[in-house]
């Protein structure tokens, strides 16, 4: 067997575990509940012994039996991270057979189930299974049903009967089997009953047989008694007639029975695969469709391999998740995307230590037609998953890699490479200046601490020995001997960490060095939740440089102990923001040519803090600032998920009178909205910060603090904004003079920035009002904003305005279905920025919408927009939709229920073309079952600005099960002008859909106008 189909193999029982994993309560609530749980994986496998295991299958090949064992001893050795039991059959000889036996039906546990099982204990339950026999019959009913009452805590039925086969073997008598494994009785308890190995979650029995059931009627009874159910009849080994058997019926029990009876803990069940060695029979098939697993036939030795290749690929969706994809622009046309696009993914696990890649496909487009393809220039994405395909080779990667996380990829690359020749950096050095990540360098004073023990306290080590071998282990060596082949100075089996919630931010360097147009330097950033932001290049998908920012020092130990935990750990949580500075207008970055290139790192649940490289040389990474709430004038800010916007403000200028470039970034989330129940008021993270983009000197602030020089109150400001903020021009100066973004209580607010002299004058000129105010306060109103607002200047009915998109949804509690979430289109009728304090007068009481200030109809609530979730605007009946065009008309804008339960939005939506592309989530419908994977639903909706009516008749573009959280749509700007949408992986559009034009891509018929312009996308200065 390939070494390649022993790695498929080896993962499909750890996509089984993965099958399990769930929505345990947390401690803290957060978006990964839909991934993981806290219990290790337990599988139960049952394993056919009849004499015709002896044979060879009607392909050709060795013995079945010795072909089994060898396979499933691969999948315990390979996946250390599961709990492994073993039940085998009884002989069940009848009186009228040769050599008699008595009342030996069903099976027996001759391998308990351990929980977190040694290498010792793995290795006794390998030898147990090497000492199997093929001798006996195939009572398939009767075993499992042993199985049913081994997981339920019950007492022994057939289980005791291996007692016989000892009894004979030590009178020294032969009856023809060759080391008889006896019962494990470590797996009873002394009264007779069994110990469950049953705890927080579900058992797999995974069933292997050969052949038709043949004596196993004996159980039919017992199970028609406890299920309730007729049994139905199936072919059977030796009988003319088909004879009842209920393998089906305690199959389908176990998948729908909480196995402990303990209703305070959720719901544990038994899930049932079956696979049929050299025979295929509607009762195996029929099984797995009660027990709610999966059937596979295999004819060889090759197709018992190919059954469980199969099996990973029936679940891929679940190994591997993705972000959405990034896409390199041609900064020499600056009107084109280019061909490259690259897939960050993350694996979900139980431990703590889940792993991540970036894999690059490149788009192709033939004759109008447009796809995504590998680097054998074949269609990379399966139209019927949306994933990259199992047969595809990404670029990087030596051979077929597909959606897998832990091949190809640059995570190949680099857990390839030797460890010692990466260069990695942290700012240990004086004022935060880079030096090598080495034990030097990471002492106690680079920390500000007075003595090694608080260094060794806060690695979470005990000496310098052990922060020497965690910081080799950082570095990529294998000095726990994670793959347990006693060689600890190699490479980790995988290094890199997992990409959750970013994308790698592409930074095209142009015709830089030996680079040229055609074939530009581009590189990529990315930061992981191992600590570590690296830096790849897209030639050949190597590590340039990585960066461990020092005050994540923490995160090392506990993702090298590898818990199992259903608290994430998490690092760089967020995908970095670019500055480029192109002095002569080139297209290429070049620093001999003081062009500059700025990267700015926030760490999401990672922490507080905001981080600035200088890259301009690509090669060797400079640290420009930090900030955190440590330093003056920053206490306000909360865990930092607010991607700074890079722009230019009116009013601030270098001695030249050249406007410079500033972030502007929001306060950041408080740890408060962790909690359940309705919003209440946070402590930090309320407000928005604008910052010098080269030096990080505060330049102004809005929070609930008192007035100050760089300070504006705003006492309405009690809840932490998560959301990343979003600029708008309103007179095409290229200066941002509003700034729209929404909070964690439900109220999206606006942020007026005209004509001051920064840092002086902004108290004098900067205003601050509150947009809408869209929480009701009850449960089922709890609404919440994660997202940054989507903003276009648009008019309705002659009357212009800027149309504020945005979703609620809380993000940190995905599997909820209390709340009622909607889709805002919010109208703004001050087009320009106020230059006028407000005060509310008498007049506005009377009638607001009378008065030209439009900031006496503020806040909007709910009830100022139009309902739109009934779609009358395309009634087919005439009266209807005038009624509804009028109610429009009059409102505020429009509001849209998003009616799937628990359905919200996640992701900033994407206007093109006047419509609005928007992606929701809605939990699984067994969320709440603690052992069961929830990745729920995602939809891609379209509708129309304005009005909200859609050309799918308010159906989804997309929907797709079980395929978790969507991102964002990403643009593609083609060499013909159109502009192409790259829905989000796991995504696939209908085969019939509008606007499908290719595996994995949308043409919605949209074009830049002629001629192209300078349309750019990503944002440069």
């Amino acid at each position: 067997m390939s070494s390649n189909k022993l790695g498929n193999i080896s993962r499909t029982l750890l996509l089984v575990g993965l099958a399990m994993l769930g929505s345990n309560a947390t401690l803290r609530a957060d978006d990964t509940e839909i991934y993981k749980s806290n219990s290790k994986p337990k599988v139960l496998i049952a394993i056919d012994d009849s004499g015709s295991m002896r044979d060879p299958p009607a392909g050709g090949g060795p013995p079945k039996m010795d072909t089994a064992i060898k396979v499933i001893g691969d999948l315990i050795s390979d996946n250390p991270g599961i709990d492994f039991g073993l039940l085998e059959f009884n002989g069940n000889w009848p009186a009228n057979r040769e050599r008699p036996i008595a009342d030996a039906n069903g099976g027996r546990i001759v391998s308990r189930i351990l929980a977190n099982m040694t290498k010792t204990q793995r290795s006794k339950l390998l030898t147990d299974l090497s000492k199997i026999t093929a001798s006996g019959s195939t009572p398939l009913c009767e075993s499992t049903y042993e199985a049913y009452r081994y997981l339920s805590g019950q007492t022994l039925v057939y289980g005791g009967k291996g007692a016989y086969y000892e009894r004979f073997s030590r009178l020294g008598i032969n009856l023809g089997f060759a080391d008889i494994l006896p019962r494990d009785e470590g797996a009873e308890n002394p009264a007779g009953t069994y110990k469950s190995p049953v705890t927080d979650c579900n058992v797999y029995i995974v069933v292997v047989t050969d052949g038709e059931p043949d004596n196993d009627t004996d159980a039919n009874a017992r199970i028609e008694t406890l299920t309730g159910k007729t049994c139905k009849t199936y072919p059977a080994f030796g009988s003319t007639f088909p004879v009842k058997n209920c393998l089906p019926e305690i199959a389908g029990y176990m998948a729908n029975t909480d196995l402990d009876r303990d209703s305070t803990n959720g719901n544990q069940y038994g899930i049932t695969y079956t696979i049929g060695f050299d025979t295929d029979q509607r009762l195996l098939q029929d099984a797995a469709v009660a027990g709610q697993g999966l059937y596979f036939t295999a004819n060889s030795d090759a197709e018992l391999t190919a059954a469980f290749i199969d099996l990973v690929r029936s679940i891929e969706s679940k190994e591997s998740t993705f972000t959405s994809p990034a896409v390199a622009v041609d900064t020499f046309s600056r009107t084109q995307s280019r061909e490259e696009v690259f897939y960050t993914m993350f694996k979900p696990d139980q431990r703590i230590d889940w792993r991540g890649n970036i894999k690059k496909l490149k788009v192709a487009t033939s004759g109008g037609s447009v796809t995504l393809v590998d680097a054998n220039g074949d269609d990379a994405i399966d139209p019927a998953t949306g994933f990259i395909k199992d047969t595809a080779t990404t670029f990087w990667s030596p051979s077929a890699d597909g959606a897998k996380v832990e091949a190809g990829g640059v995570g190949g690359l680099l857990a390839a490479r030797d460890p010692a020749t990466r260069v990695i950096k942290s700012n240990t050095d004086t004022a935060g200046a880079l030096q090598d990540f080495n034990s030097t360098n990471l002492n106690y004073a680079a920390f500000g601490f007075a003595d090694a023990a608080q260094l060794f306290t806060f690695f979470g080590v005990t000496d310098q020995a052990e922060l020497d071998t965690l910081i080799a282990w950082a570095r990529g060596s294998d000095v726990y001997d994670e793959d347990e082949d006693t060689v600890t100075s190699e490479t980790r089996p995988w290094v890199l960490g997992d990409i959750l919630h970013s994308q790698p931010l592409v930074v095209n360097y142009g015709a830089l060095g030996s680079f040229t147009k055609d074939e530009p330097d581009l590189r990529l950033v990315v930061g992981t939740n191992a600590g570590f932001v690296h830096m790849f290049g897209n030639d050949n998908g190597d590590e340039d440089w990585a960066f461990f920012p020092k005050e994540l020092a923490p995160v090392l130990r506990q993702r090298a102990t590898n818990p199992v935990s259903s608290q994430h750990v998490y690092g760089v949580d967020n995908t970095p923001v670019l500055y480029t500075l192109d002095v002569d207008r080139d297209g290429t970055i070049d620093a001999s040519d003081k062009d500059k290139a700025y990267v700015y790192l926030t760490l999401r649940r990672g922490g507080d803090a905001i981080y600035a490289l200088d890259i301009s040389n690509p090669g060797s990474p400079a640290f420009l600032w930090k900030l955190d709430p440590s330093q003056s004038g920053f206490a306000e800010m909360g865990q930092t998920w607010s991607r700074p916007v890079v722009t230019k403000i009116p009013g601030y200028k270098d001695s030249d009178g050249k406007s410079k470039p500033v972030l502007i970034f929001a306060a950041g989330y408080d740890t408060n909205k962790d909690a359940t129940g309705v919003v209440t008021a946070d402590a930090v993270g309320r407000g928005l910060f604008i910052v010098d983009a080269a030096t990080g000197a505060l330049l102004w602030q809005v929070t609930p603090a008192a007035d100050s020089a760089t300070n504006m109150q705003e006492t309405g400001l009690t809840h932490s904004v998560a959301s990343t903020v979003t600029p708008l021009d309103s007179n095409g100066d290229a200066l941002t003079d509003r700034v729209y973004f929404g909070d964690t209580g439900g109220n999206v607010w606006r942020v007026d920035l005209p004509g001051a002299t920064l840092p002086t004058s902004s108290q004098d000129t900067f205003r601050i009002i509150k947009l809408a105010e869209l929480n009701g306060g009850t449960a089922a109103t709890d609404r919440r904003f994660f997202n940054a607002p989507d903003l276009v200047r648009t008019k309705y009915q002659g009357q212009s305005f800027d149309a504020v998109a945005i979703g609620s949804g809380d993000r940190n509690n995905p599997n909820s279905t209390d709340v009622d979430d909607q889709f805002y289109m919010l109208r703004d009728t001050q087009v320009l920025p106020y230059f006028t304090e407000f005060v509310r007068s008498s007049a506005c009481d009377t009638d607001p919408k009378t008065i030209d200030d439009f900031r006496c109809n503020l806040p909007l609530s709910v009830d100022d927009l139009y309902d739109v979730t009934a779609n009358a605007i395309q009634s087919v009946d005439a009266d209807t939709r005038d009624a509804a065009v009028a109610a429009l008309g009059s409102a505020n804008g429009w509001r849209l229920d998003l009616t799937a339960p628990g359905e919200k939005s996640m992701a900033k939506s994407l206007t093109l073309g006047g419509k609005v592309y928007f992606t929701t989530f809605s939990p699984g419908l067994d969320a709440e079952k603690v052992c069961e994977p929830t990745p729920g639903t995602g939809r891609l909706y379209s509708v129309r600005l304005t009005d909200a009516t859609s050309d799918y008749d308010r159906v989804p573009m997309i929907e797709c099960l079980d395929c978790g959280i969507l991102s964002t749509v990403s643009l593609y700007f083609g060499e013909d002008g159109e502009i192409r949408l790259v829905p989000p992986p796991g995504a696939p559009p209908p085969e019939d859909q509008p606007g499908t034009c290719g595996n994995g891509i949308l043409c919605p018929g949209d074009k830049l106008p002629d001629p192209y312009g300078s349309f750019w996308y990503q944002e440069e200065y």
